[in-house]
């Protein structure tokens, strides 16, 4: 992730086109598409922050934040499909890409189990939970859920993430520091909402299940 303090680089990438600053925002999110532990929200948001001091528009670099994300998402459900997500954790930790293998197979079967017990929710919520989301496309793949469920369930996931981090990259705040800031909170804020929403999932599946198991005596 470019500093601020770097200014001359910071002129140089303000300075281009803002069709060249979409793509590069593209470039960044499909890269923490497809290698999730790479920085892609604060990169992206930064790119943001510049497209919006360069005449861009909001619409556009959301859609191109968004459409990066799910296309490298996409790279690692095929990859999940075709090797399995137990490949892809060893890969992660063999390229020190995570810094514990056993902890990416273990979020990985958390997001595997989850999914057999409720389906599509499990996956959008854990897009927005660190350690999780970095797996559900692999988890996705290996489940062989299909390539569209997986594209849509991650696009409206990604959707509403990425609209209020560009929405914050273009209306907070004047310089980056204080962007990065309020990204960095929001961050932690939403993966804490969404682990409490997965445990509430988890109560409201485990008290289901007791009373259908009531109701078979």
């Amino acid at each position: 992730m470019p500093d601020i303090g770097l200014q001359g680089l910071v002129d140089r990438l303000a300075g281009l086109p803002v069709e060249a600053l979409y793509a590069l925002i593209f470039g960044a999110s499909f890269t923490e598409g497809v290698l999730p532990p790479v920085p892609g929200d604060i990169a992206a948001a930064f790119l943001a922050f510049l497209s919006a001091r360069s005449g861009g528009l909001w619409i556009p670099t959301t859609l191109a934040v968004v459409s990066g994300s799910v296309a490298g998402n996409c790279v690692v459900w095929w990859v999940g499909r075709r090797y399995g997500a137990a490949w892809i954790a060893h890969q992660m930790a063999r390229f020190r890409l995570v810094k514990d293998e056993a902890r990416a197979e273990r979020a990985e079967h958390r997001i595997e189990n989850a999914y057999r017990e409720y389906g599509w929710v499990a996956l959008f919520i854990s897009r927005f939970i660190p350690g999780l989301r970095a797996m559900a496309p692999a988890a996705a793949g290996a489940l062989r859920v299909p390539l569209w469920e997986m594209v849509a369930i991650l696009f409206t996931a990604s959707s509403v993430w990425y609209s209020i981090v560009t929405y914050v990259a273009f209306r907070v705040g004047s310089d980056w520091e204080s962007v990065r800031a309020t990204l960095l909170r929001l961050g932690r804020e939403a993966g804490i909402g969404a682990s409490l929403l997965a445990v509430v999932a988890g109560l409201v599946g485990w008290w289901l299940w007791r009373r259908r198991r009531a109701a078979a005596r």
